[in-house]
């Protein structure tokens, strides 16, 4: 076979690679799996995303672009589902890839978590294709910072993921954070886990110019307050409360304001109301925005106008936002877990913060907000950093991954 060309299939069970990063169960994971696998596509490989049917409109199969195909299989009810339902699913999931699979060759199988992996196992073995596997998050204990925050573990994830850490053909973690949870924590082969950075489109996101900067300068001089943008699912893992209080803890007089961009998963309404509630109680309701979920072409534009991004998670195994923000020429303010230590760079790109406590984040928005030429060092630095994290490195690291794995 061509060295240079290759069927790969992505195996995506809870969320469809095509939903929108901020709604549903969509988050970094839907953004690095369309984005490798369309750059793989524009270097002539032929490339599959399975993922299941949640609406019974959704066809078959639908070409993205050429090379690069979407198949829906039916596995439980057509309808959208609660993030933990779907492990009841894995098995008809299974089944049905395997008669996928059947019919297509396929040189590499890339599950995407671990309802995916353990959906994949079965068929990848008896079949004889390579098994990949990637987390992008990985299932802590209640009493550990990672699990705290994070919706109930599904009862069988843990057991499930080190499963997959011993009896996948490879590992691929996001991060040098990433790698260590999977060798520590789910007592993985350090000879068979690599890491692949995640990318980042620096044209889409890019610093803003012209118009756009004139527009928020002028702004600025005339009195408007600068803005603090905070992205993602609205879920208790993002910690979308500790943002607000974090800017609520600053004197209104100098309050920036926080725009929130981002839609609850199936099961987070109680959470977003919370956020809705923080934000009244906290005569917040002038100066703050609640966006919603937004495509990414409107979350760059918002990006590049802002003048501070937070990042506040409990645990991010990369923290794709901080790059794109990297991206956008916007300083980082994020939390010192997992894979941020290394989206941004302390001191340099942004700030990072081990404190949970928000009069400890809402000294660094002051500080940031307070010294323009900082924030301007840090934002071209931050631009540069993101230079060095493009979709084509990092789809060419992934290739190389996939050669090694086939002994090419």
């Amino acid at each position: 076979m061509n060295r240079t060309q290759l069927d790969l299939a992505f195996v995506v069970l809870h969320t469809s690679p095509l939903d929108e990063p901020g709604t549903k169960d969509a988050g970094g994971m839907n953004v690095v799996v369309l984005a490798q696998a369309a750059e793989l596509a524009r270097l002539g490989h032929r490339v599959r995303l399975i993922t299941r049917r949640s609406d019974p409109a959704q066809p078959d199969e639908v070409e993205i672009e050429p090379g690069l195909t979407v198949h829906h299989l039916d596995a439980g009810p057509a309808r959208l589902l609660a993030k933990g339902e779907h492990e009841a699913l894995i098995e008809s999931f299974g089944a049905a890839l395997r008669a996928h699979l059947e019919e297509r060759a396929t040189d590499v199988l890339h599950a995407e978590h671990w309802y995916s992996g353990l959906a994949a196992l079965p068929a990848a073995h008896e079949l004889g294709i390579p098994l990949v596997q990637s987390y992008h998050s990985i299932a802590a204990a209640a009493h550990t910072p990672l699990g705290h925050g994070e919706r109930p573990e599904a009862p069988g994830r843990l057991e499930g993921e080190r499963r997959l850490a011993s009896e996948a053909d490879l590992v691929i973690t996001v991060s040098e954070a990433e790698k260590r949870t999977v060798l520590e924590r789910l007592g993985g082969d350090p000879a068979r886990v690599r890491v692949v950075w995640p990318g980042v489109n620096t044209d889409l996101f890019r610093p803003c110019g012209g118009p756009e900067c004139e527009e928020r300068s002028a702004w600025l001089e005339h009195g408007g307050r600068p803005e603090v943008l905070v992205a993602g699912r609205l879920d208790p893992l993002k910690r979308f409360d500790l943002a607000i209080a974090a800017v609520a803890s600053i004197d209104p007089s100098r309050r920036p304001l926080l725009r929130i961009v981002g839609a609850p998963p199936p099961d987070g309404e109680a959470y977003a109301r919370s956020l809705h509630e923080a934000v009244a109680d906290a005569s917040m309701l002038a100066t703050t925005s609640f966006d919603g979920a937004l495509r990414r072409s409107e979350l760059a534009s918002r990006l590049r106008v802002a003048t501070i991004v937070l990042v506040p998670s409990h645990s991010e195994t990369y923290g794709l936002v901080a790059l794109e923000a990297a991206a956008s020429g916007v300083p980082v303010i994020a939390a010192r877990t997992g894979g941020l230590c290394e989206a941004v760079v302390d001191g340099e790109t942004g700030v990072l913060i081990a404190s949970e406590d928000p009069a400890d984040w809402a000294a660094e928005i002051k500080g940031l907000l307070g010294d323009t030429e900082r924030a301007a060092r840090m934002g071209a630095a931050a631009r540069d950093h993101a230079l060095r994290h493009s979709w084509q490195q990092s789809t060419a690291r992934l290739v190389d991954v996939y050669l090694e794995l086939l002994g090419r």
